[in-house]
């Protein structure tokens, strides 16, 4: 008796092909929406790190925050980050003081894993200080000085006028409400609508001060997360806020 193996028709093939085409549709932005979500929680390990790092260096240093690692100021031994990639003039990164401070501990990543485009850095004008562009997603809360000489914090800060140099050290008691004072915040590493969210303002160096604060022509946080960036606050938690939260002065102003 023979029998004979039905094979399927070309309508049979094509619903199958059909299907699987709708199920692919219907997991791709479940599993996006997974990674993004993996991607921000190591985002955030990475600024408890570093938070963790913050408070071991005010611990060892008498209760002083770190220096603001900007262009403005220029190097400083004390800046909280070493970011300026010509080691032949500047130490490396790894011996930045914050990181130097967790012997110990797994070294944090100082890029968020969403953070991985370097052309808009590589292409923006930086001016001809010759510093390069800030490959880091992590900025620390550093206004600097007002007219007056006062230090609105909270990085310390080592300025030079003239050959004379001044030293303004921010302390640990002087943030108020440390639990609402963003200490370290997440800045955009292009101009892409997902990344900037005004599409003109880009990472330049390790102080972070909210545009708001000086007529629009500052710091804004990203939206890489869900219209979110990332923040540590001065206590330690970190947790993911907009950047309107970043202009308000009550959230950043660490001695208001």
């Amino acid at each position: 008796m023979n029998y004979h193996r039905r094979a399927f028709t070309l309508m049979e093939l094509l619903v199958v092909i059909a299907i699987i085409g709708i199920l692919a549709a219907m997991l791709l932005p479940v599993l996006s929406a997974a990674k993004k979500k993996g991607a921000q929680a190591a985002c955030i390990n990475n600024q408890k790190q570093l938070g963790i790092g913050m408070k071991m260096y005010v611990d060892d240093n008498s209760a002083t925050y770190p220096g603001i690692a900007s262009r403005h100021y220029g190097f400083q031994t004390s800046d909280w980050i070493y970011w300026r990639t010509n080691t032949a003039l500047y130490p490396s990164f790894q011996k930045s003081p914050i990181l130097t401070s967790i012997p110990g501990l797994s070294k944090p990543s100082l890029r968020c894993p969403l953070d991985t485009s370097d052309a808009d850095r590589l292409s923006y004008d930086y001016g001809s200080d010759a510093y390069g562009p800030y490959p880091f997603s992590y900025s620390f809360n550093g206004y600097g000085l007002d007219a007056d000489g006062n230090n609105l914090g909270m990085s310390s800060v080592i300025s030079s006028s003239g050959g004379v140099v001044s030293v303004s050290l921010f302390k640990e008691g002087m943030v108020r409400s440390p639990g609402n004072k963003i200490m370290l915040a997440e800045e955009p590493g292009t101009l892409s609508s997902w990344d900037s969210p005004n599409g003109t303002q880009l990472i330049s160096d390790g102080r972070w001060i909210p545009s708001d604060f000086i007529g629009g022509t500052g710091d804004t946080l990203t939206v890489r997360h869900g219209g979110k960036a990332d923040v540590a606050f001065a206590d330690g938690h970190v947790q993911a806020v907009t950047p309107d939260f970043g202009f308000d002065t009550n959230n950043n102003l660490s001695s208001q």
